[in-house]
């Protein structure tokens, strides 16, 4: 049962509740009415506890257990994300229910959340990982505050853990030439070379986001459909246009129509044949990139081709090719303090 206890502060003289809510933490407050309007409030607080228990009126979204606001989650706030992100989230938020699914959501603590995410770490998960998990589940529950379920975010004074950045692997010319040279299949071959001309990532060349009606011949540019719904355009040089105006003179409905699963493992087979380790199809990506860079095509319009959300991501996947081309060209001033370069 509460109980009623008065109490004197700056705004007069009030009483405090004190009580334990319907899912069992210690709670009060404090309210400045008469006795009897204390009395009448604490009983009304009893009233709806028993309401709540007896399933005659719905829980408190606070009092919900993890594992069930997890799961209204994944029917409400994932519809305009893509197949693959949502598999990603269903992996993440499935060892979180195992852990923390039947605590109130209320009444998970910044302590709980560290304990896990260090729990993720000693179970073998890598750093980059763990920050991925992270990034993740804090974006779950800054959800649930814009829904006003949580007034606080426990996970949000945590801090990815450190890991050793790899370097970004791209393709050399000669392995370009290898894989263009191991693909057997005109429809693939003619895919690999538009992500190869066009930076595009995995999923904006494929017909869930890239139709005819993207491909603009008269303007000598395509349209990629990006994350978040961004648009960029991306100009089509001899090899692109090539490719896609013979396709759509054959007829095909849309300009790729491959299945991102199959062509997933097609591609990674044509990289066995080609004897090409640790590459993907988002390789092809960061081959446009660095063989942009390699021409001297300054960062800030590589950045616009590939759509990245600002320069110092680009800056931070091209370091090391753009810290060789710094010194290059710092190296060309040599002459004009030497010997060889004073004038006669």
């Amino acid at each position: 049962m509460a109980t009623i206890k008065e109490v004197k502060t700056r705004k007069g003289t009030g009483y405090q509740i004190q009580y334990i809510d319907s899912d069992g933490t210690r709670k009060h407050k404090t309210v400045y009415v008469s006795r009897k309007k204390a009395n009448e409030i604490a009983m009304s607080i009893e009233v709806k506890k028993s309401r709540i228990k007896a399933g005659l009126e719905p829980e408190p979204a606070s009092m919900k257990k993890l594992e069930k606001v997890i799961d209204d989650y994944m029917i409400n706030g994932t519809r305009s994300k893509t197949p693959e992100t949502v598999n990603r989230e269903e992996k993440v938020y499935k060892t979180l229910k195992l852990e923390l699914g039947q605590v109130p959501i209320s009444r998970i603590k910044p302590k709980q959340m560290e304990e896990y995410f260090n729990s993720r770490l000693d179970a073998g998960v890598s750093p980059a990982g763990v920050g991925l998990e992270l990034r993740t589940i804090k974006a779950f529950f800054n959800y649930q505050i814009k829904l006003k379920v949580l007034v606080t975010n426990p996970a949000a004074g945590i801090k990815p853990p450190r890991h050793v950045q790899k370097p970004i692997r791209f393709l050399d010319p000669d392995e370009v030439k290898r894989l263009i040279e191991v693909v057997d299949d005109p429809n693939y071959k003619d895919l690999i070379l538009a992500y190869l001309n066009t930076g595009a990532r995995r999923r904006e060349l494929l017909s869930e986001c890239f139709a005819w009606s993207d491909v603009q011949f008269d303007l000598s540019r395509i349209r990629l459909n990006g994350k978040g719904d961004k648009i960029r355009y991306v100009p089509m040089n001899a090899i692109l246009r090539e490719i896609l105006e013979r396709r759509k003179a054959a007829g095909q409905d849309v300009p790729f129509s491959m299945n991102y699963h199959w062509m997933f493992k097609k591609i990674a087979k044509y990289y066995e044949a080609a004897e090409i380790e640790n590459a993907n199809i988002h390789t092809l990506r960061k081959t446009f990139g660095s063989l942009l860079i390699a021409q001297k095509v300054d960062v800030f319009r590589v950045s616009k081709l590939l759509g990245h959300s600002s320069v110092i991501v680009t800056q931070q996947h091209y370091a090391d090719i753009l810290k060789d081309d710094l010194e290059t060209t710092i190296g060309c001033l040599e002459s004009l303090f030497t010997d060889e370069g004073e004038s006669e």
